[in-house]
């Protein structure tokens, strides 16, 4: 084949996405850079399957542009983690470089564009990373062409280059150098560009070998953890208009405002959104800093979680199967807490809703095949159909409630068990909203609640701030139960940002 034509392309997704399912565990267990989280594997894959998705939607007769234009802009928007973002960037840039008829010099020049677009889309480029491979692919091509290769010829000699250079591109970072290991990006776009490589070719469907992959785990030991404790990831539509008259550079903006706040610093752009990635441990700054448009699908999640490199298939150290949690909030300033304690957390920011595929990519990114779902102030929903996943929606229709549930699993744990006493705590709960915040109001309001027929003693007190804590109001609530309720122990928690002034919640 002497053209990468429409056909190729679709080919080329199809069998990238195919090889990723194969590959992802043992790319996943050499992951320890940026973070030591197994999932690199994972979320690359997550990554391209949106691409693939996206491809199969086209038109029969697109042309070789569109198909790779959906391919990159699928990834961008389906993108996890920071090597997915990068990867998604990969194939954005390549797309943006091809003709629809494209001979071995234009492909040559969108691995270039690819290599770039990949390398600008970080804050901090890291050598011995994916971005090297991808200069060495790129270089490979160009060598390849100058001798006279044509297009299978030269892109079957740049991915050969890649994988005899993958070792010692790897070996020149300190923290893959420390662990032994293979860079788990670079690992990922080597299988998407052997299956460009071998997508050109005659053979379908397009086999990508995979023997070159280790399979045994990597010594995570050598691993030190870096930046910030939570991972944000969301998408900003480009509005490009500062609201005085002028014209903002997005993806520069939010670049810059992230490297502020955090590390492994992605932002990706394509037809008018831009997907962000930052480790950070102000998650609810992260999310205001990108409010230069339309802001949605608003996850932030603990990087050293119980889903971060998560299996469906994973159990508990006691046998019972791992459960995943998922919570909506329009509190971005409880996205931390909720993090915490093991969620995925879904944020409604106040210029978009939360639909259907946001919900359906959080629950994905618990790792979980149950799921407990936390609708609280961010979602309206009474199912979330995801393939091969079991979701329980239970009643946290407002944020005490999905403060409550998430206290219950976490203190029972993500499991059949913590769903079932998370929704009898639940069913139980009392609510009562206090105006102002002072103390005359909190206690007479905490009489009322316990003084309320049960059919069980009252044991926990929720108090949902809208404020910053008050550390003499909850002094003087913790004074009057010990004094007049003490079965009864009180957890605050807040800022929400929004509501009454105190939200209170007995079990």
């Amino acid at each position: 084949m002497d053209l990468l034509e429409a056909a190729a392309v679709r080919a080329w997704a199809t069998a990238a996405r195919t090889a990723l399912e194969s590959a992802a565990d043992r790319i996943d267990a050499v992951n320890v850079f940026p973070v030591a989280d197994s999932d690199t594997g994972t979320n690359v894959l997550l990554t391209v399957v949106g691409g693939a998705d996206a491809v199969t939607l086209l038109a029969a007769d697109a042309d070789a542009t569109h198909v790779a234009s959906a391919f990159g802009r699928g990834a961008l928007l389906a993108a996890r983690g920071n090597s997915g973002v990068i990867v998604s960037q990969y194939l954005t840039g390549f797309a943006r470089a091809l003709p629809p008829r494209a001979g071995a010099g234009e492909v040559a020049r969108a691995l270039s564009a690819a290599a770039r677009a990949a390398r600008e889309a970080t804050v901090e480029p890291q050598e011995g990373t994916v971005l090297t491979l991808a200069d060495v692919v790129s270089t490979a091509a160009w060598t390849a062409l100058d001798a006279g290769a044509d297009l299978p010829t030269m892109l079957a000699e740049a991915v050969a280059e890649g994988l005899r250079a993958l070792g010692r591109i790897s070996a020149v970072h300190p923290v893959l150098r420390a662990a032994h290991v293979l860079d788990a990006g670079a690992c990922a776009l080597l299988v998407v560009l052997d299956a460009l490589a071998r997508a050109v070719g005659d053979e379908r469907p397009v086999v990508v070998p995979l023997d070159w992959l280790p399979t045994a785990g990597a010594d995570h030991r050598s691993a030190e953890p870096t930046g910030g404790a939570y991972e944000v990831m969301l998408l900003v539509s480009d509005e490009g208009d500062a609201g005085d008259g002028a014209v903002v550079d997005t993806g520069a903006e939010l670049r810059r405002r992230m490297s502020g706040l955090g590390d492994s610093v992605a932002v990706v752009g394509g037809d008018g959104w831009w997907h962000v990635h930052v480790h950070t441990d102000e998650p609810a700054a992260a999310i205001a800093a990108a409010a230069l448009g339309r802001r949605e699908q608003v996850l932030v999640r603990l990087l050293a979680g119980a889903h971060a490199g998560g299996s469906a298939l994973d159990h508990r150290a006691d046998g019972r199967e791992r459960w995943g949690v998922v919570v909506c909030t329009a509190a971005a300033d409880l996205a931390a807490w909720y993090a915490a304690s093991g969620a995925v957390v879904l944020v409604r920011c106040p210029e978009a809703p939360v639909r259907s595929e946001h919900l359906e990519r959080a629950v994905t990114d618990t790792g979980a095949a149950h799921v407990v779902l936390l609708p609280g102030t961010g979602a309206e929903v009474s199912s979330v159909p995801v393939a091969g996943v079991v979701v329980e929606v239970l009643p946290a229709v407002d944020e005490v409630r999905s403060v409550v549930g998430a206290l219950a699993l976490a203190g029972e744990g993500p499991t059949a068990q913590g769903c079932s006493t998370a929704q009898a705590a639940l069913a139980r709960l009392g609510v009562h909203a206090v105006e102002v915040a002072d103390a005359s109001a909190l206690t007479a309001a905490v009489d009322a609640l316990v003084g309320n027929p049960r059919e069980v003693p009252a044991e926990s007190l929720t108090v949902l701030a809208r404020d910053a804590s008050d550390d003499e109001l909850l002094d003087v609530l913790v004074a009057h139960l010990a004094q007049h309720h003490p079965g009864v122990e009180a957890t605050m928690v807040g800022p929400t940002g929004h509501g009454p002034a105190l939200v209170l919640g007995l079990d």
